[in-house]
């Protein structure tokens, strides 16, 4: 006595149902990896136009103070100034 067999076509087709499960996994993790691609280098991007943006703002800013402290230099004349009185005598 021999057990039946389960036919063929019944295995065959389980067989692809779970090869087919496994290519749409697949393909949803490819699909998944290029999105992270794609947002891995938005952020790149932003960090880095974030960060010239930066360093353009504090080269204006230190380019603005050295312009300010070059304006104008300060003459002191002698002739002009008031007459210098003795300090405090002691008695």
């Amino acid at each position: 006595m021999s057990t039946p067999q389960p036919p063929h076509d019944a295995q065959r087709e389980l067989e692809q149902r779970a090869l087919r499960n496994v290519r749409g996994l697949v393909d949803k993790m490819e699909g998944l990896d290029r999105i992270d691609q794609r947002s891995q280098k938005r952020a790149l991007i932003g960090i880095t136009l974030g960060a010239l943006v930066g360093v353009a703002v504090i080269v204006a800013a230190l380019a603005y103070v050295s312009y300010r402290q070059e304006a104008k230099p300060v003459v002191i004349e002698p002739a002009k100034l008031p007459p210098v009185t003795p300090g405090p005598t002691k008695k």
